[in-house]
């Protein structure tokens, strides 16, 4: 049965726990449920009525968004659900913020060629500097 990638938002026990299994940190679940409904879009990818990986678009809805939290448990990784996840993300992003909007992402460390696929560039080159974290 293939992956069904709908626009809903995860329970804060899905959201842990696709982030624990790509080794991400966790947070608490009140934290969550109070958080993740001020993001400006989120899809799910749901296989046999389970969350197996989600995105969403955090920021300011048109100045600033960034693309955040895409991920897929990894028994379920390449197998194109990611960038089922990335198409409906980028379709969003075009449909409803403006040609000049700032658009960026943190890239987990090796997968930088998937976001470079949709027009994403490293930092630093010629006209970036280093994005940056605070620890």
């Amino acid at each position: 049965m293939p992956c069904e990638i709908v626009e809903k938002l995860p329970t804060p026990q899905e959201y842990n726990r696709l982030r624990a299994a790509v080794g991400w940190r966790v947070y608490d679940e009140d934290l969550i449920a109070r958080c993740l409904p001020r993001s400006l879009y989120c899809v799910c990818a749901v296989l046999d009525g389970e969350v197996v990986g989600m995105a969403r678009v955090v920021g300011d809805g048109g100045l600033v968004c960034y693309v955040q939290d895409v991920c897929v448990l990894p028994e379920h990784q390449g197998k194109g659900i990611g960038t089922q996840l990335m198409d409906r993300i980028m379709a969003y992003l075009k449909r409803e913020m403006a040609p000049n909007t700032i658009i960026g992402l943190m890239s987990a460390l090796g997968k930088e060629p998937f976001y470079e696929r949709y027009g994403f560039v490293r930092r630093p080159n010629a006209r970036y500097g280093c994005g940056m974290q605070l620890q």
